[in-house]
């Protein structure tokens, strides 16, 4: 008894933290409203600002925390690659802010990984700005892979694609939460939503909970799901 009163204290005396809640809670017993894990040390911060009409790529290993403002009729193209040799848990959370006609991409590859955590929120505020994801994952083993991604439409004739495509083997787990967030104001908008999943063995584990939002009449969201 005196054992498991020391575990018990143990468990509650855990620093623990919220990752990847959405923008809009579903049912609770369907545990995607959030994920709770151990805090750990944070992950090194970046801020960029891409000036109007530029063009940049950034290319990043290893996880992050990164924020970026992009002027008018500017791009920017992240490139984040996890190659699984490491097997330490990987926290990134990306924050993007698009002006007027700016396009932000973001290329995801997951390739293992004991615990990938990943929240990607991009708020389309400027007129005919677009944002594109193109995550791909490869997991086995008893990998994690646990994603958080909104496209926040507030501009008129704002334009957002997720699109995920990927392999589970053995007894890995991938959690997808895509949100497209059509908000008041944002006529014109479309907001499209893809997946492919293989699904190798009986033992995997996925989850994809596709989700469009709407406040606003002339818009089309569109989801195919895995």
């Amino acid at each position: 008894d005196t054992d498991r009163d020391e575990r018990g204290d143990r468990l509650m005396e855990r620093d623990t933290t919220v990752v990847n809640t959405p923008i809009a809670k579903t049912f609770g017993w369907l545990h995607v409203n959030g994920t709770e894990i151990e805090a750990g040390g944070k992950a090194p911060e970046q801020q960029l600002e891409v000036p109007s009409g530029e063009d940049r790529t950034v290319v990043l290993e290893g996880p992050t925390e990164f924020k970026a403002e992009l002027g008018a009729g500017s791009v920017l193209k992240l490139i984040q690659v996890r190659r699984g040799e490491n097997d330490d848990a990987e926290l990134n959370n990306i924050q993007v802010f698009c002006g007027d006609g700016a396009v932000f991409e973001w290329y995801r590859v997951i390739l293992g990984g004991r615990e990938t955590y990943d929240n990607c929120s991009v708020t389309l505020a400027g007129k005919g700005s677009r944002f594109e994801a193109n995550i791909g994952y490869r997991l086995e083993d008893e990998d994690l892979l646990d994603i958080n991604c909104e496209a926040i439409h507030t501009g008129k004739k704002t334009e957002s694609l997720i699109r995920a495509s990927g392999v589970l083997f053995d007894r890995s787990s991938k959690l997808l939460r895509g949100t497209i967030d059509l908000r008041r104001g944002c006529a014109g908008a479309v907001g499209n939503e893809t997946e492919d999943v293989l699904l190798i063995d009986d033992t995997v584990r996925n989850r994809s909970v596709p989700v469009i939002l709407c406040s606003e009449e002339d818009v089309v969201g569109n989801q195919e799901p895995a």
